[in-house]
């Protein structure tokens, strides 16, 4: 297993995730490859290609059609400081990163039920809905930008329109701001970085870098249990049994978990911890 930091740093250093092949594989390095068979040519000619040495505002090469598919990038340093470069067509022609194909891959490493793929606004996409057990029913939006102030807008515009708590994504967390993150904790949203938690098997398949399905929640402290209960109870306006039947468990059990006699690794504790760290709401509208 690997990180692919290169490749979630890219998406977020292309505009509008569209460039010609020579930057994709500029900006993705080692991690190209893993990219490579989800970009899609488009007819649109690319303007610039890379240049080995950029050094001042001549860089970079620009490309040059010279009609019957002849293409070029060519050094517009007046000292000439690159060489000319000859272009096949599909190296000239700018490509687009099919979004919906690469997420699916990823549905598993998110714990996401993805659905279509839906573009909520420039930027943002609508995933699916969140498996994962301490964020279960919640929505899940993709941010993806290439400027911190368009990121802050989306998630202030999302969390404003979004009814529910929500799961926001974004390739890495290099424009998570204090503000942005203090918009989420007020909605009671989560944030995901792809570049902390999707990484590459040694087969080649995207997989989560740490534990996304909540089997290692830390278990409440005994000495706590009771005001957890008693907090929960008076935010939710439900009462004991209302906990012990969401969590699916006896009333039994449920007061031996407040006592800690119920094994903190049973599937049964497991379950009264996830109901209580879980907004009623979002499992009525499972």
């Amino acid at each position: 297993m690997r990180k692919l930091t290169r490749l979630w740093q890219a998406l977020e250093r292309i505009p509008g995730l569209c460039d010609v092949l020579a930057y994709w594989e500029y900006h993705c390095g080692e991690d190209y490859p893993v990219i490579r068979p989800h970009l899609r040519v488009t007819e649109d000619l690319g303007y610039r290609y890379p240049c080995p040495y950029p050094n001042d505002g001549d860089c970079p090469r620009g490309i040059v059609d010279y009609g019957n598919g002849l293409f070029a990038a060519l050094c517009r340093h007046p000292h000439k400081l690159c060489e000319d470069v000859p272009l096949a067509p599909k190296d000239a022609l700018v490509h687009r990163l099919d979004l919906d194909s690469v997420v699916r891959p990823l549905a598993n490493a998110l714990a996401v039920r993805i659905q279509d793929l839906k573009s909520r606004a420039p930027g943002v996409w609508a995933l699916g809905v969140s498996n994962s057990r301490l964020t279960r029913g919640y929505p899940a939006y993709l941010f993806v930008f290439s400027r911190r102030r368009d990121f802050r807008s989306a998630v202030q515009e999302v969390a404003i329109s979004c009814p529910t708590p929500f799961v926001a994504v974004a390739p890495t967390n290099s424009f998570l701001t204090v503000e942005s993150r203090e918009v989420l904790g007020t909605r009671k949203s989560v944030f995901i970085s792809l570049e902390d938690r999707v990484g590459l098997s040694e087969d080649g398949q995207f997989i989560a870098l740490e534990n996304t399905d909540g089997d290692e929640v830390s278990p409440t402290p005994i000495e706590l249990r009771h005001a957890v209960v008693e907090k929960y109870k008076e935010g939710f306006d439900c009462t004991d049994q209302a906990i012990y039947e969401d969590a699916g468990v006896h009333k039994s059990d449920f007061y031996k978990w407040m006592k800690g006699t119920l094994g903190n690794k049973s599937s049964k504790s497991r379950r009264i911890e996830e109901t209580l760290r879980t907004d009623p709401r979002l499992r009525s509208r499972r």
